[in-house]
């Protein structure tokens, strides 16, 4: 029985994704490679911060915004945060920072446990790890959660601060509490309605794309320059596609001419 044409592109589009990941992932661990990539100013500016906590002994903050796993407006930002915090965590750890970590929803916060966990166990640490340090502030209320964040800023100073997941305009209440108290902070994120807030509170901003490339840019894990590689060659071919779509609509009534 002949397949439907969807279901037809749907397997296509999985075979070339499959083959992409397996292709940049092999190429990531070959470390005779290397990758040139655009820079992230604020990445940079979070490595310096994190080398002053080093001398500091002072903790950086970490979170993976108020949004939950599993629903479809905020999955991908919630995991493009976990991630982020998991490779700045893995790197806190190996300068024996302390990390202090939060989140807005009950299935975020055990992920974001597991995550830091993790994270030491990959720094040799796990003896380390403290899951005191990983805070449920809210849950699934995000105005709440910003103000769990300003409260956490006004009992402890940290570092610096990293604020990358799902976030609306009530970041502007965490991200101005630590503006105010001059803590240097880093975030991300993809909606109209954070991103002007954060850049005006903020000292680095990653917008859209950028925050799921943070992940490569903090590590150089081979499967996070996998990850990274796959998505732009995945980008890249969605936009020939769309393109050669555009094309064949608007030469269909001259072919048929």
């Amino acid at each position: 029985m002949d397949l439907p044409l969807q279901t037809l592109s749907l397997l296509l589009v999985v075979f070339i994704v499959i083959i992409l990941t397996l292709l940049y992932h092999a190429r990531a661990l070959d470390r005779r490679r290397t990758f040139s990539r655009r820079p992230l100013p604020a990445l940079d500016a979070l490595r310096r911060d994190l080398g002053g906590g080093a001398e500091t002994g002072r903790a950086v903050h970490l979170s993976s915004g108020s949004g939950t796993i599993g629903a479809r407006a905020t999955t991908a930002e919630t995991i493009a945060g976990l991630l982020a915090a998991e490779r700045t965590a893995t790197e806190a750890a190996l300068s024996g920072i302390p990390v202090v970590a939060s989140s807005g929803d009950a299935v975020a916060h055990l992920a974001l446990r597991g995550t830091l966990r993790q994270a030491y166990q990959r720094a040799g640490l796990g003896q380390d790890y403290n899951a005191g340090n990983v805070q449920l502030l809210a849950h699934q209320d995000p105005m709440a959660y910003a103000s769990g964040v300003s409260m956490l800023y006004g009992r402890q100073r940290f570092e610096a601060s990293q604020l990358i997941g799902s976030f609306g305009y009530e970041v502007l209440l965490a991200t101005g509490s630590g503006a105010q108290q001059g803590i240097p902070q880093v975030a991300g994120a993809t909606t109209s309605t954070a991103l002007p807030l954060i850049y005006l509170t903020s000292e680095g901003t990653l917008i859209g794309e950028d925050m799921y490339a943070a992940e490569a840019y903090l590590s150089r894990a081979p499967e996070a320059q996998g990850r990274l590689l796959t998505h732009d060659a995945l980008r890249t071919v969605a936009i020939v596609a769309i393109i050669t779509l555009a094309l064949w609509q608007v030469a269909q009534p001259f072919i048929g001419a």
